[in-house]
C-alpha cells in the first residue's frame, strides 16, 4: 500500500505574509494610523487562520432552505441559515466591516482600513461580505439622502454589536440592469401620505434574512423609464414578527455563494417609506452602486489573495521531478506573472478606496472618483476570475475537488463579475460618464503625473509603457463610442493599474529599497495595456457575434 500522503497547503495571516498588501496600507496611512489599524488587523488574520474557516465549512455544508408552510398548512416562508453563517455575520460587524466609515477614527482613510479588514475576512466569511456590504452602503444613502431616515436607522445599521443589515432590491425580471424597466409599483397609503404599499416581484434579493432593504419602485401613475422611479426603505418584518407583505418564491441554486440566502419575493402590500422624497430613485441608489462596487471589487481581489498566499505555501510543499515545485522555473515564472497581476489590482483597489473616504468626508475630486469605482470594479471583478482559475491549478487535480475547499475561490469570485453590474454595464458608465463631464482627460493626467514623479531606473521600462498606453488612450476616451465601451473602459483600469504599480514600486525603492513592486511593474505592462481591435464594421462583428441560422 501506498504510505504517501500530500500535505496539504496551509494559510498564513496574511497582514503579516502579504508583503505587496502592507506596503500598500503603510503608503497609504498616516504612520500613527496603520499603527493603530495594525491591531485590528493582524487580530482578523489570526482569527482567519482556524476560526472563520471552520464556520465557513459549516455553513458552505448547511446552504439556506426556504420551508413555504408550517406543519398545518399555513403560509410562514420561514428561511433557514445555519448558526454558523449568522455567526460570520455577527463576527464581521463586531470586527467594524460596517462601522469603521462611520466611527471617525481613521477620518477620511477610515475607508482605507474598511477594506484592508474586508480583504482578510471575506475569503473565509462564506459571503457574509454581502449583506455587510449591503448595510454599509445603505447607511451611506440614508445619510446621503433622508436625514430623517438617517438618524432612525444608521446607528443601528453602522453599531458593531446587535446590528441590523440591509438589503437592496433593484433587480427584476424585465429588466435586470436595465432598471428603467421597473415594474414594482407605490400605492400611497390611504390614511397616511408618508407611507407607502409596495406590489410587484423582486427576482433576485440577496441576504434575504435582512432586517431592512433599499427597493426601487414606480409611484402609482409616475411616468415610465428610470425618471419615475423612486427609492423606499421597507422593513422586512412587522413589529410581531410575521412578514411585511413579503412571500418568498423560491432561494436562488446558484454556481456560488452556497451559504448566502438569495431568494426570489413577492411584494404584495409591503409597507414602506420613500427615501428623499419623490423622483430621482435611480440617482439616489447610485450611492449604494458606488459602496457596493468597491465591496465587490474587493471581493473578488480577496479571493485572489487567499488562493496566492495557499498556493505559495503548497509549492513548498508539493514536489515534482524530484524537486518542490517553487524550485521549478516554469512554476516560478507563472506564478510571478499571478502576483503581478494581483499587486496591479490592489493598488487599484486601494485607489478607489482612498477616493470613497475622500469624497465622503468633503475632499476628494467627485469625477474622478466617478471613473474609479466602476473601472475598479470592472477590473478586479474580471481579473479575480482569471487569476483564481490559474490558481486552481497550482495545486493539479486537488483544486477540483470540493473538499479541498479550492474549488469555492473560482465559484465565489465569478459572481463579482456580474453583481452590481456587469462588464458591459460598468463599461457604458464609464462612457457616460465621460460623455457628461468630460472627465477623461483628468483621469489621464492624474495617472501621467504619478508615473513622471516615479523616477527610477527599473521602472524606465514600464513607465514608458504606460504613458505609451495613456496616448493611445486620449482619442478614445474624447469622443468616446459604444461600440468600444468594453476596449475603452478596460484599457483606463489596466492603465490606471500600471501607472499605479509603478507608484507603488518608487515608493517600496525609496523608502525599503525593496525591488519586488517593480518586478511586478515590469511584468504586468509586458502584456498591452490597451488591447488592440480589429476594424470591422458593426454588421460584419453582428454576424460573426449574433449569428443567423436561416442563412
Amino acid at each position: 500500500m501506498d504510505a504517501f500522503l500530500q500535505d496539504p497547503p496551509r494559510p498564513s495571516n496574511r497582514f503579516r505574509t502579504d508583503r505587496a498588501f502592507r506596503r500598500v496600507l503603510e503608503r497609504l496611512l498616516e504612520p500613527d494610523a496603520f499603527h493603530q489599524a495594525s491591531g485590528e488587523l493582524d487580530a482578523m488574520g489570526e482569527r482567519t487562520l482556524e476560526e472563520l474557516p471552520a464556520l465557513q465549512d459549516r455553513a458552505e455544508g448547511n446552504p439556506p432552505r426556504h420551508v413555504p408552510y408550517d406543519a398545518w398548512g399555513r403560509r410562514v416562508d420561514r428561511v433557514e441559515v445555519d448558526p454558523a453563517w449568522t455567526e460570520l455575520v455577527r463576527i464581521g460587524q463586531e470586527a467594524g466591516v460596517v462601522a469603521i466609515p462611520y466611527e471617525g477614527t481613521y477620518g477620511a482613510a477610515g475607508r482605507i482600513v474598511q477594506f484592508a479588514l474586508l480583504h482578510l475576512f471575506d475569503p473565509v466569511s462564506a459571503t457574509a461580505d454581502c449583506p455587510l456590504s449591503m448595510t454599509d452602503a445603505a447607511a451611506r444613502v440614508l445619510l446621503v439622502e433622508d436625514p430623517a431616515l438617517a438618524e432612525r436607522y444608521v446607528p443601528r445599521l453602522t453599531a458593531r454589536r446587535d446590528a441590523w443589515t440591509s438589503g437592496q432590491w433593484m433587480t427584476e425580471k424585465e429588466g435586470g440592469s436595465d432598471v428603467g424597466r421597473t415594474a414594482t409599483v407605490a400605492r400611497p397609503h390611504p390614511d397616511d401620505p408618508g407611507r407607502f404599499s409596495l406590489h410587484g416581484t423582486k427576482w433576485f434579493t440577496s441576504a434575504t434574512t435582512a432586517d431592512v432593504a433599499l427597493a426601487l419602485a414606480r409611484p402609482e401613475g409616475a411616468e415610465e423609464g428610470s425618471r419615475g422611479l423612486s427609492l423606499y426603505l421597507l422593513e422586512l418584518r412587522r413589529p410581531d414578527g410575521t412578514w411585511n407583505g413579503l412571500t418568498v418564491r423560491r432561494l436562488k441554486d446558484k454556481l456560488g455563494t452556497k451559504a448566502l440566502p438569495t431568494a426570489e419575493l413577492d411584494l404584495d402590500g409591503t409597507e414602506a417609506v420613500m427615501v428623499g422624497g419623490p423622483g430621482r430613485g435611480v440617482a439616489r441608489i447610485a450611492t449604494m452602486l458606488n459602496v457596493t462596487r468597491v465591496h465587490a471589487a474587493f471581493g473578488g481581489m480577496a479571493e485572489v489573495a487567499h488562493g496566492l498566499d495557499l498556493a505559495r505555501d503548497f509549492a513548498r510543499r508539493r514536489e515534482a521531478f524530484g524537486r518542490p515545485i517553487a524550485d521549478l522555473p516554469v512554476h516560478r515564472r507563472w506564478m510571478a506573472g499571478i502576483a503581478a497581476s494581483y499587486e496591479a489590482m490592489l493598488v487599484l483597489g486601494f485607489r478607489a478606496a482612498e477616493l470613497l473616504g475622500a469624497v465622503e468626508n468633503g475632499g476628494g475630486d467627485a469625477a474622478l472618483a466617478r471613473l474609479t469605482f466602476p473601472l475598479t470594479k470592472l477590473a478586479l471583478a474580471r481579473q479575480s476570475v482569471w487569476a483564481t482559475s490559474e490558481l486552481l491549478e497550482a495545486f493539479g487535480g486537488a483544486g477540483y475537488l470540493e473538499d479541498t475547499g479550492l474549488p469555492r475561490l473560482l465559484r465565489d469570485a465569478h459572481v463579482q463579475a456580474i453583481w452590481e453590474g456587469t462588464t458591459s454595464v460598468l463599461a457604458l458608465d464609464v462612457l457616460r460618464a465621460l460623455r457628461k463631464d468630460g472627465s477623461g482627460e483628468a483621469f489621464l493626467g492624474d495617472l501621467e503625473e504619478r508615473v513622471r514623479r516615479s523616477d527610477h531606473p527599473l521602472l524606465a521600462d514600464p513607465g514608458r509603457r504606460v504613458l505609451a498606453a495613456l496616448g493611445e488612450l486620449r482619442p478614445l476616451v474624447a469622443e468616446p463610442e459604444e461600440g468600444g465601451a468594453r476596449r475603452m473602459a478596460w484599457g483606463m483600469a489596466r492603465a490606471a493599474e500600471a501607472a499605479l504599480v509603478v507608484e507603488q514600486a518608487a515608493w517600496s525603492l525609496d523608502k525599503h529599497g525593496d525591488e519586488r513592486s517593480a518586478t511586478a511593474a515590469a511584468i504586468f505592462t509586458a502584456e498591452p495595456l490597451v488591447s488592440p481591435e480589429a476594424d470591422l464594421d458593426d454588421d460584419r462583428l453582428g454576424d460573426l457575434a449574433l449569428e443567423d441560422s436561416s442563412g
